[in-house]
C-alpha cells in the first residue's frame, strides 16, 4: 500500500522507530507498520474534522511539561519553553504509542527469525520508506538514520564520501593526496558548527562564501569561486544552511543548487533550523534539486529522542568497492570479503 504524506506529529513518530538492519527477509515480514499506526489513530490521533484552532489546542494539550513549574528566585513559576530552534518538545500521544505499540514488541532488528525481531524490522523499513517519500526521495536517493541530529548526518555523509579521517592522521593523509583527489567544499557565512567544523576537520578544502549587501549568501561571490576552480578537475560540493538558526532568514536553496550544478558540483543543505516548518522536496537530478539534505528531527514537535536524518544522492557514495564506513553488527554480509 502506498503511504500518504504524514502530518508533522506522525512524521516525528516514525522517526523514533530506527535501526540499521537491511536484511531482505526482514522486509518480507507480514507485520504492517501502517496498519499499526491506523489502529492507534482510531483511539488517540488528532481529530481530523475539527477546526484548525481546535487541532492546535489539542496538540498543545499533548505537550509534555506544558504546565510544569520550577523553583525560581521569585518563587514557583510556570515553565515557558521558547527554545524550539534548539529542540522540540515531547508529545504525550507519541510517547504513549511507543510505550504501548513499540516497546512491548521490541526486538533486535538483526534477529529476524523471531516475532519481535521481524515486527521491529518491518516498522523500521516502512518508517524509512514513509519518511523518504515525505522528503520527495526516489530510487536515486538513500535515506539514513544517523545518531545525534544533523551533526551525525553530516558526519555520515563525510564518511561515505571517503573524506572523514581521525584528526591525528589528517595532515599526513592530505600531504599524500593528489590535488585532483581533494574535494572542494563551499560553505556559507552563517553555518551551524555541525555544518562547518566537521568539514574543516575532513580531508576537504573548505571555501567560505560571505554575505551580500542584504545579509544573504553572496551568490556572485560563489559564482566567482566556482569559476576560479572551473578547470581544476576537482570534485565540488556545496553545503549550506537552508535557514539561519540565528536570524531565521531562509536561503534561496534552489538558486544555490542551480549555480552549483552549473559547475558540475553537488548541492547539499542543512535543514536543521527550518525542517519542522517547510516542505522539503529533493528533486534530485534536476538543476535546482538537492543532492543531500540534513535534518535534526529532535527539533520537531514530538521529536525528542529521534535520530538525525541524511537523505543523499547515491552518486555521493564513494565506498562501492570498499567496506562500509562503519563495520560491525548489521554489516557482516557486506564485510565478508575481508576474511578472504
Amino acid at each position: 500500500m502506498e503511504f500518504e504524506y504524514p502530518e508533522q506529529p506522525m512524521l516525528s513518530k516514525t522517526l523514533k522507530i530506527q535501526s540499521s538492519s537491511s536484511y531482505e527477509d526482514c522486509k518480507r515480514s507480514e507485520i504492517s507498520f501502517r496498519g499499526t499506526l491506523e489502529e492507534v489513530e482510531e483511539e488517540e490521533a488528532m481529530p481530523r474534522t475539527e477546526s484548525e484552532e481546535l487541532r492546535l489546542s489539542w496538540l498543545r494539550s499533548q505537550v509534555i511539561g506544558a504546565a510544569a513549574e520550577f523553583d525560581s528566585p521569585f518563587g514557583k513559576r510556570r515553565l515557558t519553553y521558547a527554545d524550539h530552534t534548539a529542540s522540540g518538545r515531547s508529545l504525550l500521544y507519541i510517547e504513549n504509542f511507543i510505550l504501548n505499540n513499540v516497546l512491548p514488541f521490541y526486538g533486535n532488528t538483526h534477529t529476524c527469525d523471531s516475532y519481535v525481531g521481524n515486527r521491529t524490522s518491518k516498522m523500521v523499513h516502512e518508517a524509512a520508506k514513509y519518511i523518504k517519500k515525505c522528503l520527495g526521495g526516489g530510487p536515486e536517493e538513500a535515506l539514513l538514520f544517523c545518531g545525534q541530529g544533523t551533526t551525525s548526518a553530516i558526519k555520515r555523509l563525510q564518511e561515505v564520501m571517503g573524506i572523514a579521517v581521525p584528526s591525528i592522521l589528517r595532515d599526513r593523509v592530505i600531504n599524500n593526496l593528489n590535488t585532483e583527489e581533494r574535494w572542494l567544499v563551499f560553505v556559507g557565512p552563517y553555518e551551524h558548527h555541525s555544518n562547518l567544523l566537521s568539514w574543516r576537520q575532513s580531508l576537504a578544502e573548505v571555501v567560505e562564501i560571505g554575505v551580500n549587501d542584504d545579509g544573504l549568501l553572496d551568490l556572485e561571490a560563489l559564482r566567482l569561486q566556482l569559476e576560479k576552480y572551473k578547470y581544476a578537475n576537482r570534485p565540488i560540493l556545496g553545503s549550506f544552511s537552508a535557514c539561519s538558526n540565528v536570524t531565521g532568514i531562509y536561503s534561496d536553496t534552489r538558486a544555490i543548487a542551480r549555480l552549483i550544478h552549473q559547475y558540475g558540483g553537488f548541492a547539499c543543505f542543512d535543514f536543521a533550523a527550518s525542517g519542522p516548518y517547510v516542505e522539503i522536496e529533493m528533486r534530485c537530478g534536476e538543476m535546482d534539486g538537492y543532492d543531500g539534505v540534513f535534518l535534526s528531527p529532535h527539533k520537531f514537535l514530538g521529536g525528542p529522542g529521534s535520530p538525525g536524518i541524511l537523505m543523499m544522492s547515491k552518486a555521493l557514495y564513494q565506498l562501492r568497492s570498499f567496506p562500509p564506513s562503519t563495520c560491525g553488527g548489521g554489516t557482516v554480509a557486506l564485510c565478508q570479503w575481508l576474511q578472504r
